[in-house]
């Protein structure tokens, strides 16, 4: 269910801001690899990532912009001893993370011609979910956090109206009382409308 309101608001997102003058929206896949307490938790390449950005210009070099981004995490643990709260479990764990992550973005871009790199900064909140799933039981503890990602693209334009876009972007989140931080970065690859 999830799943399917996420594509709905995104969808709806998307026409939205199309229709804005001076407006570039961006469908991206976004890979990640977790750093510290985050790889920790669940360690190795996640192949599971995507984001969704509008950008309204406010100058010929400058855009301010929201970015929803999605990035699972998992791994499996081979059978272990594992203790909670006084309590013995046993068996095979299926750690997962889920990390969602909503930004308000600038940008600066450095215009060429047909290759534009660019420059940029977001902060907003980031959701962020820890399942550990061992045969029947599961524990999940999660947490919104303050959320920092400066990223650095490159746009190329296909069509007048079509930019295939490539980025890595660096997200942080400090830890919050015991909820551990998050830190991952993000390689994307996608398309944009403008």
């Amino acid at each position: 269910m999830k799943k399917y309101i996420l594509i709905a608001v995104f969808s709806l997102l998307l026409t939205v801001a199309k229709g804005q003058s001076y407006t570039e929206v961006y469908l991206n896949y976004l890979p990640s690899v977790p750093f510290g307490e985050t790889a920790d938790f669940t360690s190795g390449i996640s192949p599971r990532g995507i984001d969704f950005e509008a950008n309204r210009f406010i100058g010929d070099d400058m855009s301010v912009g929201i970015n929803v981004a999605w990035v699972i995490f998992r791994e499996k643990v081979s059978p272990e001893l594992f203790e909670l709260n006084d309590l013995d479990f046993y068996g095979t764990q299926f750690r997962y993370q889920n990390m969602v992550p909503i930004d308000i973005v600038f940008k600066k871009y450095f215009i060429t011609g047909e290759y534009t790199p660019y420059v940029g900064i977001g902060a907003g909140i980031q959701y962020v979910e820890q399942r550990n799933d061992i045969g029947v039981f599961s524990l999940t503890d999660d947490k919104w956090l303050f959320h920092a990602a400066p990223e650095l693209g490159l746009l190329y334009d296909l069509t007048p109206s079509t930019t295939l876009s490539v980025k890595a972007k660096y997200n942080y989140s400090p830890k919050s009382g015991d909820f551990p931080g998050a830190s991952y970065l993000s390689l994307g690859i996608g398309l944009g409308l403008n």
